[in-house]
């Protein structure tokens, strides 16, 4: 890892080539948008990274615990992973596209941790996951969301992360515990999760209602429920220069949750790539 490496900046974490890829597309996006903001990619074994996936990062570093092979159980990691002391984290299978130093200008202000309320879909719209509606009515939950958040390295931060060790590590008996059967989740839902963390810890999370929200596009096609439904089955996206993306006919001008790999055609991540080339120069 650089020695000179900064104080505040993005990490993204991924654990195999499918997510390394992601990953690399999503530094681009931030990249292009904020050209001197430091990205850091997390992996599980940094000898398994070929050497093509790093272009686009300031830094690469290991998770320091076993590494689980769903990349968001391994978020509890975060803490003692980051090389930043002001840390976003945010999804592999993202793309922001909006500038966000005002953002980090607030948290770094106002936070130790900060997790959106609220989530939208391509219309800028706020959508209502069905699970939140259950962990809201029958649990009495503030849910948030997780796909992007920030922290310090602080003890109110570490709270955080120490009971998010155990509750990630054995989501299926936490879940179990606290939820009612017809609500478990039948995946690791790293949203459920990090709610329960943050309701368990006394209130140490911000929840932020817009700063942080982002476009969630697994919520945002008509999937109410927990089970798989692939919003790129459902709908066009077209990807033009200068790194824009379309979806239907909405341009998305924030961040994007895109979740589902069909998503990252070679013709978007060649665009993402080439605008980040053309802001690099």
């Amino acid at each position: 890892m650089p020695d000179n490496i900064a104080q505040n900046g993005y990490v993204i974490i991924a654990v195999n080539p499918t997510e390394y890829r992601q990953a690399q597309c999503c530094a681009f996006s931030i990249k292009s948008k904020m050209p001197d903001a430091s990205v850091t990619l997390i992996v599980g074994k940094q000898s398994k990274v070929q050497q093509k996936f790093l272009k686009g990062f300031d830094a690469i570093t290991e998770l320091p615990f076993t590494v689980a092979t769903n990349c968001r159980q391994n978020d509890w990691q975060l803490y003692w992973a980051s090389p930043y002391e002001n840390t976003i984290a945010i999804d592999c299978r993202s793309l922001v596209k909006v500038n966000q130093d005002s953002v980090w200008d607030y948290l770094i202000d106002h936070c130790s941790i900060a997790f959106p309320d609220s989530i939208n879909d391509m219309r800028q719209d706020q959508i209502h996951p069905l699970y939140k509606k259950h962990l809201e009515k029958d649990y009495n939950l503030h849910v948030i969301y997780s796909s992007m958040f920030f922290f310090k390295k602080d003890d109110i931060t570490l709270r955080h992360f120490k009971m998010a060790d155990i509750y990630f590590q054995y989501w299926t008996d936490v879940c179990s515990k606290y939820l009612k059967p017809e609500h478990m989740p039948d995946f690791f839902n790293a949203d459920i999760m990090h709610t329960l963390v943050a309701d368990h810890t006394g209130g140490d999370v911000v929840a932020i209602p817009k700063l942080l929200s982002y476009i969630d596009m697994r919520n945002s096609a008509g999937n109410t429920s927990n089970k798989i439904n692939k919003w790129t089955d459902k709908l066009t996206v077209w990807p033009s220069n200068a790194g824009k993306i379309k979806i239907q006919n909405y341009a998305i001008n924030d961040v994007l949750y895109y979740h589902e790999e069909e998503f990252l055609t070679q013709e978007i991540f060649n665009e993402q790539q080439h605008y980040y080339d053309t802001i690099a120069k």
